[in-house]
């Protein structure tokens, strides 16, 4: 069976790194190297790392970078045929790599392998996210999707990594996204069904973080996106400064999230008026001192209140 690398990054994960390295060490049928990016860690991450599995290599970087940095230091490091991705607050399913390497060996030209996930919430409750599946136009449904079903899903061929290269530094958040529309540009993809991954709910994204990587991705994609016409540009564009200023409501940044709900409103105003909802809950908010907008966004995506 050929050697599968799995890329962790990490920072200032001891909490929960462990839960994520059982998961791999329940994997069977096939031979595997850990690679773990510490991302400038200031807790006792690698130290309980260490602990559970010795054999690991580990790559510290001298400051905080940044998940893509974190990730391409663990890659830079592989000798594995497959990468395989999985971050410290997440955990895989029993067979879940030996489902995705049938699959790679039984259709060399796929250059990547993604699957359905289980989003587990902070209260405990959980959602099956069922995989697409099929032949789909991935580097168009990447435009909306946003990722293969979160950063922990992809089996990934070395080749890939060798022809495209590694995650993007500059991006802070969607890096992830980014790297998987970029391999969906070059390679066919495609996404199993099977729910094979426990992805754990977060805090949402940094907000700063979030507005300066999503106006980074649409100039860097532009032309891509534009490629499927008009319409379409203006509609990705409207949804990912939506996802934005839902991320700074959640935040209370609340001014700042309705210019941008107003920048999503004026690319595609036909696309989701109703989400022009929040501006008059915003401003309530923020004359009650309430926080009932960032309570209702997290109750309709399906989340835990916000943090």
């Amino acid at each position: 069976m050929p050697l599968v690398s799995v890329i962790i990054p990490a920072y200032n994960r001891s909490k929960s790194i462990l839960r994520a390295l059982d998961s791999v060490l329940c994997q069977e049928g096939f031979p595997f190297e850990i690679l773990v990016g510490d991302d400038a860690s200031t807790d006792d991450t690698v130290e309980v790392l260490l602990g559970r599995f010795p054999s690991a290599k580990v790559a510290r970087l001298p400051e905080n970078r940044g998940a893509a940095s974190a990730r391409n230091a663990a890659m830079r490091m592989a000798a594995g045929e497959y990468l395989a991705f999985l971050d410290t607050d997440d955990e895989w399913l029993p067979g879940k790599i030996a489902l995705q390497l049938a699959y790679m060996e039984r259709n060399p030209e796929v250059g990547a392998c993604a699957c359905g996930h289980w989003f587990v919430l902070r209260d405990g409750r959980e959602r099956c996210v069922a995989g697409e599946g099929g032949a789909r136009d991935w580097k168009k449904r990447l435009h909306f999707a946003q990722s293969f079903h979160g950063a922990s899903t992809p089996l990934v061929r070395r080749k890939v990594l060798e022809e495209i290269g590694g995650q993007d530094e500059r991006l802070r958040v969607l890096e992830d996204w980014d790297w998987m529309l970029r391999i969906a540009g070059k390679y066919p993809v495609n996404v199993l069904e099977e729910p094979l991954v426990r992805i754990h709910e977060n805090s949402p994204s940094a907000p700063d973080a979030t507005v300066v990587s999503t106006e980074y991705f649409l100039e860097k994609h532009g032309e891509g996106i534009g490629a499927y016409g008009a319409r379409h540009r203006a509609e990705v564009f409207s949804q990912q400064w939506e996802n934005a200023a839902r991320n700074l409501y959640r935040h209370g940044r609340y001014a700042e999230a309705d210019k941008l709900l107003l920048r999503s409103f004026g690319f595609a105003p036909w696309r989701n008026p109703a989400s022009l909802a929040a501006v008059p809950f915003s401003v309530c908010d923020r004359l009650l001192g309430t926080r009932w907008l960032p309570k209702i966004l997290a109750f309709r995506s399906g989340l835990s209140d916000p943090w």
